[in-house]
């Protein structure tokens, strides 16, 4: 499956943490994380875990419907990937807060066919066995030592309060295997004192339980939506276990280390997740789920005439059988069918009926497309058909909300449809005041993981009554009020785009309309032209054509529909133009390790004595250096050739840019340079494999890092790139620009581009800079470029993308780029390398480009600086 690019950049950030964490303080590398993550507001000081200060720590933060299961079965090859003197295949602890989510978790990573464990598969070359924890007494130590082993299991099963009664830390014969014969390290669980019984037939011993067995392992802990485990007590639970290293997924962040923070915007624009929602809240509740019924019906009637392989399916909260409760599931069951509904596309999903199971929901002759609940599908439910969810319980008091909620926000097949009906969800509640309503459910979104300005924006809400309608006021919108009308319009004899905005409510002499006041112009024209000859003397134009033009006058550029476009640089290459990436000028240096020494400057390894043999039949056991912890070596060094090694470190230190050919000469190169050159037995290095990897990476990033270097300096100097227009150039329009950290602040911007720039602090670094460029007479519009950004202009440097701070649009035409530093890291190579860059960019532009790294420095001056460099205007 393909990785959306939050997703990538999420594996970036964990890929850097850890592999810096292995030779620097674990707070140095969360911060150097975060500057690929970007956590924005959930950034803070790195929080070691209290009885595990030396294990790597970290939590990735996605909304619901991000994908964060996808993501952790990704991150198990790249945290096993920078585990020091570890097996050569990882055991990783999959920890989920429930028996029903970890039912589906474990149904899909051992699914051959399931994208889950495909990504673990790929990492480990297919040696790899999923076992749930029920499971686990199958295992050996010569399985661990020939494939990755995924073990799936609820947080409870490893609470230590009352320990003596988990499975998992009571004494097993299944695993006397690991610790019968072995130098074992000090922390295991022992079993009880006492006399010997049958319940304890080794007391006081140590426990050959599977706990034990996972502290000889230090496995990889996977915590979903458990963040509660790594606190408190179960730290202590954490300790016992003694992972290599604890990643987290949740929505929901309650304490640090947080790595990097995705977005609503970025997961709609990756097409994970259906946005807006619209609201409808009813008077009463069979009013609800009638519309409901319908508004799924009529789904269901555009996703056949698009011919999409989509089943629309509505949830239902039902009230709980108490005393007083009308909207029960049996009465919401009778209410479908006296409508129409076959009983057979009706299930029922609670603690006593469980309907659902067994049921695949994707599959083409499945009838279901009606799923009554209370709380039964919080947890461990996921199907994008699911599109419509009607709550006739108190939405104010009902705990389930958050996670039914969650149930159709997913996007079918993460692809968004032609139609954009199918592109939305739907929600219709009942027992609470109109805007008390659309408050709940901004607040949940919030709590599901979504930025608050996001959860307003998204929600499109609507009342529905026998009398009038109202559209919840939004940020930088004008509602129109509803149209009363003397008559039912004819539907059918509007236009489909006519159709779509408006809301009809009531029949015969009661009709009201509701406009959706985001409607094109054209279309909104069109609503009024349709719509006087009903109403009467409350003629509904001008009151459009007001709103017109109060949008209009503040509309941003992008909102009326202008485009503002910047040239990149350009080089011709094989009889084509092409953008400069930081690989063409690889290609420029003639960037190849054919040839290239094989040498490793400064790489050591350190041994100890404590190495001893037990058991050569069943490998050895070596001691660490890390506070004599041991950890289990299930492998025979001795049996490797120089070639097994090269072989090895070939695949687990992939090269993009290298063929597989000559990345696997330069490793054996190398390996035999360090053994006949400089004295290192072949042992030594297999036993230090992992340390050996990370120094033919670093050689390999340096060596390339030089050749970046020199063919910048050629194109700086030798080469003459061009300015790129087109596919060549980057555009500024309506839909390209996903602010991270849209700005919420007090100033008004004037002149930005699009409504809300991206990652600007009140009174922060570069707040009055932007105010600068903002004010400034000369500038027409400008842009705050967005870091990593899908659309975002940048130019290259010879080991990545520069991307300035900002871009604007002269009033004369020109162009300006601006890269905004503190006066501390003007100086460095870094900045000079952009400021090289920058300049030739200006120089072969003609005077179109003004480039400026300007430096911090008081308004007064800055101002001052900026006139100077495009004018001071009139």
């Amino acid at each position: 499956m393909q990785l959306k690019k939050y997703q990538e950049r999420a594996l970036d950030a964990l890929d850097c943490f850890l592999s810096e964490s292995v030779t620097k303080p674990h707070a140095v590398a969360y911060n150097i994380a975060c500057q690929i993550g970007d956590p924005g507001f959930y950034a803070s000081a790195y929080e070691p875990l209290r009885t595990l200060p030396r294990v790597p720590y970290c939590c990735l933060r996605l909304p619901t419907g991000g994908g964060k299961t996808l993501l952790g079965a990704h991150a198990v090859g790249i945290a096993h990937s920078h585990r020091v003197d570890g097996p050569q295949y990882p055991v990783a602890l999959w920890l989920v807060p429930s028996a029903k989510i970890g039912e589906q978790t474990l149904d899909a990573l051992k699914k051959p066919s399931h994208p889950y464990r495909q990504a673990l598969d790929k990492a480990f070359g297919g040696n790899v066995r999923v076992l749930g924890i029920d499971e686990r007494r199958q295992i050996t130590p010569q399985d661990l030592a020939s494939s990755a082993h995924v073990f799936v299991a609820t947080i409870q099963s490893f609470r230590v309060a009352q320990a003596a009664q988990r499975n998992v830390y009571k004494d097993d014969e299944n695993f006397e295997a690991f610790f019968k014969g072995r130098s074992l390290p000090d922390g295991l669980m022992r079993n009880e004192d006492g006399e010997r019984t049958r319940e304890n037939p080794r007391p006081g011993e140590i426990s050959w339980s599977f706990a034990n067995v996972m502290r000889l392992v230090r496995p990889i802990m996977i915590v979903d939506e458990a963040h509660n485990f790594v606190t408190g007590l179960s730290e202590e639970t954490g300790a016992r276990l003694d992972p290599s290293a604890i990643i987290e997924f949740t929505a929901t962040p309650v304490r640090s280390n947080v790595i990097v923070s995705a977005t609503a915007e970025e997961l709609k624009a990756a097409q994970m997740i259906k946005l807006p929602i619209h609201l409808t809240q009813h008077a009463g509740w069979e009013a609800a789920i009638i519309h409901a019924l319908q508004q799924r019906a009529g789904l269901d009637r555009i996703a056949t005439d698009a011919k999409e392989p989509i089943r629309p399916i509505a949830l239902y909260q039902a009230q709980a059988r108490t005393e007083g409760a009308e909207a029960t599931v049996d009465v919401i069951k009778a209410k479908l069918i006296e409508h129409g509904i076959a009983e057979e596309a009706i299930k029922v999903a609670t603690g006593d009926q469980r309907e659902l199971d067994g049921i695949d929901l994707f599959a083409e002759d499945c009838p279901v497309e009606h799923v009554i609940t209370v709380e039964a599908l919080r947890e461990g439910w996921d199907c994008s058909f699911a599109y419509v969810f009607c709550s006739v319980a108190n939405i104010q008091s009902a705990t389930a909300v958050e996670q039914l909620l969650g149930r159709v926000l997913r996007m079918p097949f993460a692809t968004r449809r032609p139609v954009e009906e199918l592109n939305r969800a739907y929600a219709h509640v009942t027992g609470v005041g109109f805007h008390a309503a659309a408050n709940k459910l901004r607040d949940t979104l919030v709590a599901m993981g979504f930025d608050e300005r996001t959860a307003r924006d998204e929600i499109i809400a609507q009342q529905a009554s026998d009398a009038a309608a109202a559209v919840l006021p939004m940020p930088g919108r004008s509602p129109l009020p509803p149209v009363s009308l003397n008559s039912s319009p004819d539907l059918a004899a509007m236009p489909q785009q006519v159709r779509d905005a408006i809301t009809v409510i009531g029949e015969g002499d009661g009709v009201s309309v509701v406009i959706d006041p985001e409607a094109s112009d054209e279309v909104l024209d069109q609503i009024g032209e349709t719509l006087a000859p009903l109403a009467g003397d409350g003629d509904p134009r001008p009151a459009i054509a007001a709103h017109v033009e109060r949008r209009q006058a503040a509309a941003t550029p992008s909102q009326k529909g202008e485009v503002f476009t910047m040239p990149g640089l350009v080089l011709e290459q094989y009889g084509e133009l092409d953008l400069v990436e930081p690989t063409t000028l690889l290609d420029l240096a003639g960037w190849t390790l054919e040839g290239v020494e094989a040498d490793l400057p400064g790489f050591a390894i350190s041994e100890t004595p404590d190495t001893v043999v037990v058991d050569v039949d069943e490998g050895q056991v070596r001691i660490s250096r890390d506070n004599a912890q041991t950890t289990l070596q299930l492998e025979d060094e001795t049996a490797w050739t120089a070639s097994d090694l090269s072989r090895w470190l070939d695949r687990m230190t992939r090269q993009t840019d290298i063929s597989q050919p000559v990345f696997l000469e330069y490793c054996r190169r190398a390996v035999v340079k360090l053994v006949e050159d400089r004295g290192f037995s072949l042992a030594a290095l297999v036993r230090a494999k992992d340390v050996l990897r990370r120094a033919i990476a670093a050689r390999v990033k340096e060596l390339r890092a030089e050749a970046g270097q020199t063919g910048l300096q050629l194109l700086l100097d030798d080469i003459a790139p061009s300015l790129g227009i087109g596919d060549n150039g980057f555009t500024f329009a309506e839909g390209k620009y996903l602010p991270r950290k849209p700005y919420s602040g007090r100033y008004k911007w004037q002149k930005h581009f699009y409504p809300r720039p991206d990652d600007i602090k009140d009174d922060g670094e570069e707040y009055h800079c932007a105010i600068a460029i903002d004010e400034h007479p000369n500038v027409k519009h400008w842009v705050r470029n967005i870091v990593r950004g899908e659309n975002a202009y940048w130019l290259p440097t010879s080991t990545d993308r520069f991307y300035p701070d900002f871009i604007a649009e002269l009033v004369d035409g020109r162009r300006l780029v601006l890269e905004y530093k503190g006066g501390d890291r003007t100086s460095n190579d870094d900045s000079r390398e952009k400021a090289n860059i920058g300049a030739r960019l200006e120089e072969i532009s003609d005077g179109d480009i003004v480039f400026w790294m300007a430096e911090k420095s008081k308004d007064a001056d800055f101002r001052a600086r900026l006139d100077a460099k495009i004018g001071g205007g009139a």
